[in-house]
Formats: structure tokens, C-alpha cells, sequence
């Protein structure tokens, strides 16, 4: 054999070997500091991260060292365990960072929207140890976990992002960040890796991890949906000798002062005629399942028969989810349903209204137990909801809350100066029509929105809603009766046209923000608003300066005149 194919082959082998090593180094023979040692070990599929885990099946408690590389100072860490099967909604998470003293700060953090800012709070499960180290460039998170009831196989996900003031900032959300991800056992040692692309960021909890679920009653239900809002899973079996469903109910981000419901609606409505299943932890602590219709918007969920029979129903409270176990008789001769599931907070352990924003306006489709099919008829409707109330929302903002603002201060200020005659009138009429116009198309779409959501009330906002429009609508035909500037009745016309203008300015931005609470956007659009507020008021303070200013000269520029009529010393000027 020549030189050359010794020399490549020789390569070949070293840097095999090389490479072997440096994996080997970096997993199950990577030597910790304080010389735990552990028997599993997991290299992750992104973030160059590495799990170490020993799994103690006599308390289901696993002590795990998470290790991330490639980590600065700048950087925070996380690895995280979802019971409810999601990726990110509803992770219990360990985060480590180093604080503003240098010193590695590792605390827990649930994970309850995507908007999260990693806030420390307890998790689900119990964590009787947790600490963190930085070693090179890699942070490393050591714990102890009570592992969830219901099994050892996990969806697991870990991240790492950047710190600003000490604080967590969003992680990137391109590449490896969004394939951060997969299930564990720790039992067994088994995993699997996310797929290699997903298209887009998780909005929904995976579908995968809905047939997979693994009950405490070691139940099997052979469908599974998971449902498009409120991160909630359906579970069934069908039976159509007697036409009748095994269902389990999935309902997470739970805590002990929620109520969940799920329920089937015979005549096709939503709320309205729905056939409920409810359940909470009651005031002695005892998780209280029963059945509830539904007959009208103010509704209290008071116990009651259904309008078909229930053979079983039963509830229990799994980590932060709740779980509600039925037998139920479907009315006969169909299959296809209705289906409406919701919660919302407890008062001296009675059910309360439930929040009428965001998902819970969508939490509502139809499913056919027979085919397993499901239709999202909640979100196609919600989002044209969504659509109209985002358009009611602008319209009103610019209308009421800037346009009006700013017709109000070309009248006052503008007017002071001699040159803005009489351009400064037709400029305020011109916003403040243009005001009342788009403000009524605004209003418009507010009473549309109010019909097509019975049982919705927004009194307070509907309210000064109506006060505006018809005192802007007084407003403007009072401009048809406005005296001229030497009647005698112009001074009394002037201090109405004030006060119902600066009346309904005010009022104007107060239900601005009640829409905001109401719409709940984007902080940022809110905090858009605020700005136009400030600059407006800026203005006004710095012009009402000015302009008092210009007043006070010409009124001591008349009364020189006034004194010295023929001029400097008896002569004209």
C-alpha cells in the first residue's frame, strides 16, 4: 500500500477517534465539580446541551444536571418539563443566570403564555434542590424533581436567551430554538428528537403528545383531540351499539381556585342550551364534578340534570391540570355535536364568570365521535371577531382619542395669532367633523360587536359610548346655531360649546383605555397611544404658555395706547 492511502486512512481513523472522544467528554464521561456522578446521560438534538439524569423509581424522583455550552455571561439558560404534553404553555422550567453580583442566580419559573419574562414562581411539581454553575462556557442547572404522577415519559424543553438589565429577554426564535424540544423517559433512558423543520413557532400544544397521554386509571381511549384554545385535550372512545362516549376531558394551567367545563350542545349553539360538565376543587378540598345546562348568559353553574343521561362522571386534579372522567348517552340518532369548554376563578368556592377575551371567545368547534373528526369553528368565527373589534378599536382611538383632541387645540391656540385668521376655524371643523364621522363608523361597529355577542357585557364602555355619541351629535348641530362673535347670546353659547367639547374629550380617553383593558393588545400599542397623549399635552402646556403670553402683551400694548392716545409727548405717532 502506497504512502498516500495510508495517510488518508490513518486520517480517517484519528478523527474518527477524535471525535468519539470529544463525545464521550462531552456526556456520560464529562467529570462534574462537585463529583456527582450520574447513570444516564442524553445528548440533546439542539443548543449543544447535554442532559445527566439518575432516576430513583422507589419516590419517582430524578436528580438531573442539565449542561449548556457555548453560554456567556449574557446569557441566560433553561431546561423545563411540560406535563400537559405542550412545548412552551405550560412548562415547569429551571432558569439559570448570572445575576448582577457575579454569582449564578437558579430559581424556578412556570410558563404560562408565550409573552413570558421567565418570572420566578413556584412549579407544579415539587423541587427540593436546585443550584447552578458556570464552568468555561457552559451553565449548568443541578435539581432534584418529584416527577409528576401518571408516568416517567416527559416532553422536555430547554432554551437559552440573552439578559438586559439582569433581566430575561425573549430567546431567538429562528433555527435551533424552535426545535428545542422532545420527549424523555427517564426510566428507560428513551427519548425523541423534534422534527428537523418545523415551519412555525408552536402555538398549540403538539398534537402528538395528545394520544400518548398516559392516565393515572390507566384508561385508553382510542380518539384524541387536541382542542384549538384554552390548552385542552378531548379524549374518547365511541360506542355505537349504544351510542354512547367514554370521554376524558383535559384541561391544563389549572390552579385549585379554577373551574373547568367541557360541554355538548344538542341544538348547535354555543353557550346557550350547552349540557355541561363541571369541576373544582370545592372549599374542603375535595375535587366536586357534577352536571349543569345552561339557560342564559348570567349563568352561576348551578348543579342540575342534563337534558341526556350521564352514567358516570368523575374528576380529578393532576399537576396543573384537571381531568374530567364521563359516561355519556348521546341523544339518539346522531353522532355530531356542538362542543364548548371553558374556566375561569372561584369565590368562596363558587363558580364565576368566565373572561370574555383572547381564546375564551374561541373555545368552541364541533366534533363527530364516530369519525373523530373535529371543526374549529371557533377560531375561523373568532378570528372575524377579533378582526372587527381590532378595526372598532382603531377607528374610535384616532377618531375620538386623537383627532377631537387635536380640533380642540387648533381652535384654542391658533386663533391667538392674527395670520391664522380665519384659517384656524375651518381647520377645526374640519377635524372636528371628520371626527364625528369616523367616530360614528366607529360606534357603528361597537353596536354590531354588542349584537353578535349575547351574554357579553360591556356596560361601563357601551355607556360612555352612547354618552359621546350624542353629545358629539349635539355638538355638531350646534354649529348650525352658533351666534355670531357681537350677539348677546354668544358668551352663553361659548360656555356650552366648551363644556360639551372638553366633555367629550375627556371622556373620549377614558373609554379609549377601557377598550384597551377590553381588546387586551400588545403593550405596545397601548403604550403608542399613551405617547400621542403626551406629545399632545406637551403641546398644549408649552402653547398655552405661549399664547397667554401673546395675550398679556397686546393687553399691555391697548393700555399704552389707551393712556397716550396723541402719541409721545401730546404728538401723533
Amino acid at each position: 500500500m502506497g504512502n498516500f492511502p495510508k495517510t488518508v486512512l490513518f486520517s480517517s481513523f484519528f478523527i474518527i477517534y477524535l471525535f468519539s472522544t470529544s463525545y464521550a467528554q462531552n456526556c456520560s464521561s464529562f467529570t462534574f465539580s462537585n463529583n456527582n456522578n450520574y447513570v444516564s446521560c442524553s445528548t440533546l438534538p439542539a443548543l449543544n446541551s447535554f442532559l445527566h439524569w439518575n432516576y430513583n423509581p422507589s419516590n419517582r424522583t430524578i436528580d438531573v444536571a442539565y449542561r449548556h455550552t457555548g453560554i456567556t455571561d449574557s446569557n441566560w439558560v433553561a431546561w423545563s418539563l411540560n406535563p400537559s404534553g405542550g412545548r412552551m404553555v405550560g412548562a415547569q422550567g429551571l432558569v439559570a443566570f448570572l445575576n448582577s453580583s457575579g454569582v449564578p442566580h437558579a430559581y424556578t419559573s412556570p410558563i404560562s403564555g408565550y409573552g413570558t419574562r421567565l418570572e420566578e414562581g413556584p412549579l407544579s411539581f415539587r423541587v427540593p434542590r436546585l443550584a447552578a454553575e458556570r464552568v468555561g462556557d457552559q451553565t449548568i442547572i443541578y435539581a432534584t424533581i418529584q416527577l409528576p404522577a401518571g408516568g416517567t415519559i416527559f416532553t422536555h424543553v430547554w432554551q437559552h436567551g440573552d439578559l438586559n438589565g439582569g433581566r430575561p429577554q425573549q430567546h431567538p426564535t429562528t433555527a435551533e430554538h424552535l426545535r428545542s424540544f422532545g420527549t424523555i423517559d427517564f426510566a428507560t433512558g428513551t427519548g425523541a428528537a423534534p422534527p428537523e423543520a418545523p415551519t412555525e413557532a408552536p402555538t398549540q400544544p403538539s398534537g402528538n403528545n395528545c394520544p400518548s397521554y398516559r392516565f393515572s386509571n390507566n384508561n385508553n381511549y382510542v380518539s384524541c383531540s387536541p382542542l384549538p384554545a384554552l390548552n385542552s385535550f378531548l379524549h374518547w372512545n365511541y360506542s355505537p351499539s349504544n351510542n354512547t362516549i367514554d370521554v376524558a376531558y383535559r384541561h391544563t394551567g389549572i390552579t385549585d381556585s379554577n373551574w373547568v367545563v367541557w360541554s355538548l350542545n344538542p341544538n348547535g349553539g354555543r353557550m346557550i342550551g350547552a349540557q355541561c360538565l363541571v369541576a373544582f376543587r370545592n372549599s374542603s378540598g375535595v375535587l366536586h364534578a357534577y352536571t349543569s345546562p345552561i339557560s342564559g348568559y348570567t349563568t352561576q353553574l348551578q348543579e342540575d340534570q342534563l337534558s341526556f343521561r350521564v352514567a358516570r362522571l368523575a374528576a380529578e386534579h393532576v399537576g396543573d391540570q384537571m381531568i374530567i372522567y364521563a359516561t355519556i348517552e348521546l341523544p339518539a340518532g346522531r353522532t355530531s355535536f356542538t362542543h364548548v369548554w371553558q374556566h375561569g376563578d372561584l369565590n368562596a368556592g363558587r363558580p364565576q364568570q368566565h373572561p370574555t377575551t383572547g381564546e375564551h371567545l374561541t373555545s368552541f368547534g364541533t366534533i363527530d365521535f364516530a369519525t373523530g373528526t373535529t371543526t374549529n369553528t371557533g377560531g375561523t368565527t373568532g378570528g372575524s371577531r377579533q378582526r372587527r373589534r381590532n378595526v372598532h378599536g382603531v377607528l374610535n382611538a384616532v377618531s375620538w382619542g386623537v383627532l377631537m383632541p387635536f380640533g380642540a387645540m387648533v381652535a384654542r391656540y391658533l386663533k391667538v395669532f392674527k395670520a391664522a385668521h380665519p384659517a384656524w376655524f375651518y381647520i377645526h371643523v374640519t377635524c372636528q367633523v371628520s371626527a364625528y364621522g369616523v367616530g360614528v363608523a366607529g360606534w357603528g361597529t361597537g353596536l354590531k360587536l354588542g349584537s353578535d355577542s349575547p351574554g357579553v357585557e360591556r356596560t361601563s364602555h357601551r355607556n360612555i359610548g352612547i354618552t359621546l355619541f350624542a353629545l358629539a351629535t349635539l355638538q355638531v348641530f350646534a354649529l348650525l346655531l352658533r351666534p355670531k362673535p357681537d350677539h348677546k347670546y354668544r358668551f352663553y353659547w361659548n360656555i356650552y360649546h366648551h363644556a360639551i367639547g372638553y366633555s367629550v374629550i375627556i371622556l373620549s380617553i377614558i373609554n379609549i383605555f377601557k377598550g384597551f383593558d377590553i381588546l387586551d393588545p400588545e403593550k405596545k400599542w397601548k403604550r403608542a397611544y399613551i405617547g400621542i397623549l403626551i406629545c399632545l399635552g406637551v403641546n398644549a402646556v408649552l402653547l398655552e404658555a405661549y399664547t397667554w403670553y401673546i395675550v398679556l402683551k397686546r393687553k399691555r400694548q391697548a393700555s399704552v395706547s389707551d393712556k397716550h392716545p396723541h402719541g409721545a409727548n401730546g404728538y401723533g405717532a
